[in-house]
């Protein structure tokens, strides 16, 4: 689905869908500003030569209380 397929009904189904009913439009909107926004930023990203290590790791560690 291109950018400019995306309509609010759209949104509005995909959201029934996940449970998300009590939204107003205005939320709605959002949501369909937020989507385009991160389509166009994923479209602009070079991933053809990406592998597993190229993904960021988070590292968490537990120390000891004191130290």
């Amino acid at each position: 689905m291109k950018d400019d397929d995306v309509t609010l009904e759209d949104v509005r189904r995909m959201a029934a869908e996940i449970g998300m009913t009590r939204l107003t439009d205005e939320h709605l909107q959002q949501f369909l500003r937020a989507a385009k926004a991160a389509r166009a930023r994923r479209a602009s990203l070079g991933f053809d030569t990406l592998g597993p290590a190229d993904e960021p790791a988070h590292v968490f560690r537990l120390t000891e209380e004191g130290k």
